[in-house]
This record gives structure tokens, C-alpha cells and sequence, in this order.
């Protein structure tokens, strides 16, 4: 009789057992004598086995682990973050360019100011933002 399953077959929670284990060991040794934190060596180990073997029974364990599956989703998040973020600060720099706000200085009005202590403040200014109409432009 044969027994078929479609599908990727699922591991077992022996061979989650034997990965736990063995991983852990490795990882603690590694820790220890190197002085790294072991959240880091996860990390590595993670991102290594995502980019040279994606599927495999590693990959499965690091999912079931809700603690390595957070760091894989912070690491991927700000990695996104990162690839993004010089586009976003062109984008943003260009606007300020171009809408970016003139001080404009305006003629003194002597039927407004008409003290000496006024006329020192003279000529006023205004901030005149660059979509407006009536903004003079540079």
C-alpha cells in the first residue's frame, strides 16, 4: 500500500525536537565563545539559510518560533524601511524646493507707521508661500 500526500510534506515534531537541540547547542557553544548574543547568531543563521537553502526544514522551525519569527519580520521591516528612505528624502527635498516659503519685503507704509520707533522696524516682511498667486516670484 502506498501512503501519497500532495503537497510539501510536513516535518514532525521529532525532527523539530532533533533541529531544537542540536541548534541550540551549537548556537550556546558559539555564544559562549565568541561573545556574541545569541539573537544574533539566530539572526545570521536565518538570513543565511533564506538565502542559500529557503527550504528546508530550518526555515519551518524559525516560522514555529514566535520569537525568531519576530526578529525575521523586525529585520525585513526595517530592511524595507532602509531600501525606501533615500527615495522618501529626494521626494521630500524636492517639495521643500519647490514649495518652500520666500520672505518678501514689503514698502513702508507711513499712514501705519508713522513713530520713530515703528520706522525702525521698517521695512515689514512677510512670508509668502510659492503657491499663491500673488507671491512675487524670485
Amino acid at each position: 500500500m502506498f501512503n501519497f500526500n500532495f503537497g510539501k510534506k510536513k516535518p514532525d515534531i521529532k525532527q523539530y525536537a532533533i533541529i531544537a537541540v542540536v541548534l541550540s547547542t551549537i548556537i550556546g557553544t558559539l555564544s559562549q565563545c565568541t561573545g556574541i548574543k545569541q539573537d544574533s547568531i539566530w539572526d545570521i543563521l536565518d538570513e543565511a539559510q533564506r538565502k542559500y537553502f529557503p527550504q528546508t526544514i530550518l526555515n519551518e522551525f524559525i516560522i514555529q518560533d514566535d520569537e525568531k519569527l519576530k526578529r525575521r519580520i523586525d529585520r525585513d521591516v526595517n530592511r524595507a524601511i532602509n531600501d525606501v528612505t533615500p527615495e522618501y528624502d529626494r521626494i521630500i527635498s524636492d517639495y521643500d524646493r519647490k514649495y518652500k516659503p520666500r520672505y518678501i519685503e514689503e514698502a513702508n507704509d507711513e499712514t501705519l507707521c508713522y513713530t520713530p520707533e515703528c520706522k525702525l522696524l521698517a521695512p515689514p516682511m512677510r512670508i509668502c508661500a510659492s503657491w499663491v498667486d500673488t507671491c512675487p516670484k524670485e
